[in-house]
């Protein structure tokens, strides 16, 4: 049986249709190959040029040994309203901790800084906006990590975790203070001066005599108590903060606001103030912590 004829719609050319390619072309494959050999060398050079580049200084460590090295730091630099003032050339050290930045750190403007970085319990997110920086860094427990910094004009720059790091991820915001030669310089030399005593501290002793007392519950954000009792007059209240996350007690409530120091790993916070009758907030004034339930009532009777 013969094969059926097989025909097509497709005209087919006529002999000697090849042709040379037209100038554009022939022009766009170089196009094409000259845009690449380009982009590639600006990533390379981007790399290694770029003021974007993480920090290359880096170590490991744990949440405790971090903890009291962010502890020593505070307490030697340590200033009015809680903030670490910085003096040119020292390393800073901040830690993040569900749902803040610890300790609010002072650093000169126009200076050039490493601050150290980790985190005492997950994986967190370190933004810093404003100060000239375009910095993001991924922060995590048991390694430090040191980052090159040289802020701008003086201000109060806002540091935000940028991974969800849990139900309280939107309130974990913290502040970088710049501030002028001249202040910096006037702030160092009030530090060196002794300092008086005041109706709070931290202490590795015991708990006053009659004092009420609050215990941190392992490395959760909560108060071994809900409720306290006391008499009118002057109350001492002494929390224990057996846990690398930083803490302390305070005392808020008609007209009383008064903070212990902020403690760590076995440290004890103390606050003292004079009471009426009434009802009062204690609570952990780290920020965030409170709002994550660090909480308790204090009820003062005649």
């Amino acid at each position: 049986m013969a094969a059926p004829e097989v025909t097509s719609s497709v005209t087919p050319p006529a002999p000697g249709w090849a042709k040379p390619f037209p100038r554009a072309e022939r022009i766009f494959p170089w196009l094409v190959g000259g845009s690449v050999l380009l982009m590639t060398a600006f990533v390379i050079g981007w790399l290694y040029l770029g003021g974007q580049n993480v920090p290359t200084d880096s170590h490991a460590t744990t949440p405790a040994a971090f903890s009291a090295e962010v502890a020593t730091f505070a307490k030697r630099y340590g200033g009015p309203g809680g903030r670490v003032y910085v003096p040119p050339g020292t390393d800073a050290y901040m830690l993040a901790i569900r749902y803040s930045w610890y300790p609010e750190i002072v650093l000169q403007s126009g200076t050039r800084y490493r601050i150290w970085l980790s985190s005492g319990d997950a994986l967190h997110g370190f933004s810093l906006v404003g100060g000239g920086q375009n910095l993001n860094l991924e922060v995590e427990p048991n390694h430090a990590m040191g980052a090159w910094i040289t802020v701008g004009k003086p201000g109060r720059y806002l540091i935000v975790c940028n991974e969800y790091c849990g139900l309280g991820h939107q309130h974990m915001k913290g502040h970088i203070v710049v501030v002028s030669p001249e202040v910096m310089r006037t702030r160092l030399q009030a530090l060196a001066l002794p300092k008086a005593g005041g109706s709070s501290s931290s202490t590795s002793g015991g708990a006053a005599p009659g004092a009420l007392q609050l215990r941190v519950l392992g490395n959760t954000l909560a108060f071994d108590k809900k409720t306290l009792a006391a008499r009118a007059g002057k109350v001492t209240i002494t929390l224990v903060n057996p846990s690398p996350i930083p803490h302390d007690v305070a005392i808020k409530g008609s007209g009383v606001d008064v903070k212990g120091a902020i403690v760590t790993a076995g440290g004890r916070s103390t606050v003292t103030a004079v009471l009426k009758p009434g009802t009062y907030v204690v609570y952990c004034s780290v920020p965030g912590h409170a709002e994550a339930g660090m909480r308790a009532t204090l009820t003062v009777k005649q």
